[in-house]
C-alpha cells in the first residue's frame, strides 16, 4: 500500500513539468474548461452550513453514474435531516445534471478534485467528511489513500465490474487490490460482481450484495405515462415512439435500414436514436438523411412545431428517461455491436417492451433476468430486430404485457434502497 502511493506520486512529479508545459495549449484549445480546472484544483468551493451530525460526501463520475445516486441522495436527504450532504462530479456535464436532478436534496455540488496530494488534502479539510460515498466508479489512489488516512470511511455503492474491466484489474492488480482495499466496504449490483471481486482477491468481509440503485426509483403517480412529453409532437395518440438508447456506430445504420421498410409500412412509427456520445449527433442527422428520412435533433424541436421527421436524434444530456416513459418499444444500445450493453432498468421502469441484442455482456444478470421473466427480447442481428419490433407494432396489448413484465421485474427489487440505508447507517 505505502509503496503503490510513494510510486503513484513520484510518476506525477516526474511527468508535472510536461503537464505544465502543455496545460496553456490545452486551456487555449478549450477555453471553457478554465474555471472547470481552477475548481478541481480547490479554487473557489462552495461554503454550505454544517449540520451537527456531520457531511456526507457523495461522488459520481458523470451522468450515468449520477442518475444512479438520484435515489440515494433523495433517500439520504429524507432520512438523514441532520446532515449536511456535499455531490461533488468529475465531469462537466455531469454536474449540469447533477445541478438539475440532485440539486434539490444537497447542500452543495462541487466538481471533484484532481487526484494530486496537495489538491485532495485540500478538499478533505474543507469538506470534512465523516463518510465518503462512491457511485459505481472513478477511483483515484490519494483520494482513497488519504481518506484512509484522515480515518474518513470509504464506501463503494452500487458497484459493478464489466468484462473489459476485470481484464483490466487482473491485468493491473498489484495497482487495483491496494486501492479497493481501502474502501470499507464495497457494495456491489449483482452476485456476479461480488463473485469478481473475490476472485480479484478483494476479502469477502468487505464486499455485500445490495442490487442496483437504478431499481430504487419511486414507484407513485408521478411516473404514470401521461405526463406531459418534452417534445409534444412525440406524444400524439397517434404516433408510436421508439426509442433506441444509448446507440454505437455501427448500431444506427442497422436500426436505419431497418426503419426504411418499417416506416414505409406503418406511417405512424417514430424512431428516436440517442447515440452514446451526443457530439455524434450531426452525424447521425446525415446518416439518417443517407437512408432517405428526413431528421431533426431533438433540441431544435419547439412546442410550435407543426409536424416532426420521422427520425429523431437526441442531442441533449438527461433526458433519455424522460423519452422512455413515453416510448411505446425500447432498443437498448451497445448491444448489437460488441460494446457490452447498457443498463435496461429505466426502460423497464417505465413500462417499456424492451429489445437488446447478443452483446450485453456488461449487463448479464440483468438480462438474463428479464429474459426470464419475458419483459424483454434479445435479438440476434438486424433482421431480427425488424421482425420482433414490427410484431410489436402489431400487437399493442403484447407491447402492454410484456412492459408490464419488465416493470414487475424492476418492482420486485424496490428494496435496494432500504439495504443501502441500513448499510450507510451502520458508518454513521
Amino acid at each position: 500500500m505505502f509503496s503503490l502511493k510513494r510510486l503513484y506520486n513520484l510518476i506525477q512529479v516526474v511527468l508535472a513539468p510536461l503537464l505544465l508545459l502543455l496545460l496553456p495549449f490545452y486551456l487555449l484549445r478549450h477555453p471553457g474548461k478554465r474555471r472547470h480546472l481552477r475548481q478541481r484544483l480547490g479554487g473557489a468551493l462552495p461554503d454550505y452550513t454544517r449540520r451537527p451530525s456531520g457531511t456526507i460526501w457523495i461522488h459520481a463520475l458523470s451522468v450515468g453514474e449520477v442518475t444512479s445516486a438520484l435515489p440515494l441522495a433523495r433517500a439520504l436527504r429524507s432520512e438523514l435531516p441532520g446532515h449536511t450532504l456535499v455531490f461533488s462530479t468529475t465531469t462537466s456535464s455531469g454536474k449540469s445534471l447533477a445541478e438539475r436532478m440532485i440539486g434539490p436534496f444537497v447542500d452543495a455540488i462541487i466538481p471533484f478534485p484532481l487526484d494530486i496530494l496537495p489538491v485532495v488534502k485540500r478538499f478533505i479539510k474543507l469538506i470534512n467528511p465523516r463518510l465518503f460515498i462512491l457511485v459505481e466508479t472513478d477511483f483515484w489512489p490519494n483520494l482513497l489513500f488519504e481518506l484512509s488516512a484522515s480515518g474518513v470511511p470509504a464506501l463503494l455503492v452500487n458497484g459493478r465490474i464489466s468484462a473489459r474491466s476485470m481484464r483490466s484489474y487482473q491485468r493491473y492488480g498489484l495497482f487495483f487490490r491496494p486501492l479497493f482495499n481501502q474502501f470499507r466496504l464495497l457494495c456491489m449490483q449483482t452476485k456476479a460482481d461480488t463473485e469478481a471481486m473475490q476472485r480479484l482477491g478483494i476479502s469477502p468481509d468487505k464486499l455485500r450484495t445490495l442490487g442496483n440503485l437504478k431499481c430504487a426509483a419511486p414507484w407513485s403517480g408521478d411516473e404514470q405515462r401521461d405526463r406531459p412529453i418534452p417534445l409534444p409532437a412525440l406524444g400524439k395518440p397517434d404516433r408510436l415512439l421508439i426509442v433506441c438508447g444509448s446507440t454505437h456506430p455501427g448500431e444506427e445504420q442497422i436500426i436505419l435500414d431497418c426503419c426504411n421498410r418499417l416506416v414505409s409500412r406503418h406511417r405512424q412509427v417514430h424512431v428516436a436514436l440517442a447515440p452514446r456520445q451526443i457530439d455524434r449527433a450531426g452525424e447521425l442527422v446525415e446518416l439518417a438523411e443517407s437512408f432517405g428520412f428526413s431528421a431533426g435533433l431533438y433540441s431544435e424541436h419547439t412546442t410550435a412545431d407543426p409536424a416532426v421527421p420521422p427520425i429523431t436524434i437526441i442531442d441533449t444530456i438527461g433526458d433519455l428517461a424522460e423519452l422512455y416513459r413515453h416510448a411505446d418499444i425500447a432498443f437498448i444500445g451497445g448491444s448489437l455491436v460488441p460494446a457490452g450493453g447498457h443498463n435496461p432498468l429505466e426502460a423497464a421502469r417505465h413500462s417499456c417492451p424492451i429489445l437488446f441484442g447478443p452483446h450485453m455482456e456488461d449487463f448479464s444478470e440483468i438480462r438474463d433476468d428479464l429474459l426470464a421473466s419475458r419483459g424483454a427480447f434479445m435479438v440476434s442481428d438486424g433482421a431480427a430486430w425488424e421482425k420482433v419490433v414490427e410484431r410489436l407494432v402489431h400487437r399493442p396489448k403484447l407491447r402492454r404485457l410484456v412492459g408490464k413484465r419488465a416493470r414487475t421485474y424492476m418492482h420486485q427489487r424496490g428494496d435496494v434502497i432500504t439495504a443501502h440505508l441500513a448499510t450507510i447507517r451502520d458508518f454513521l
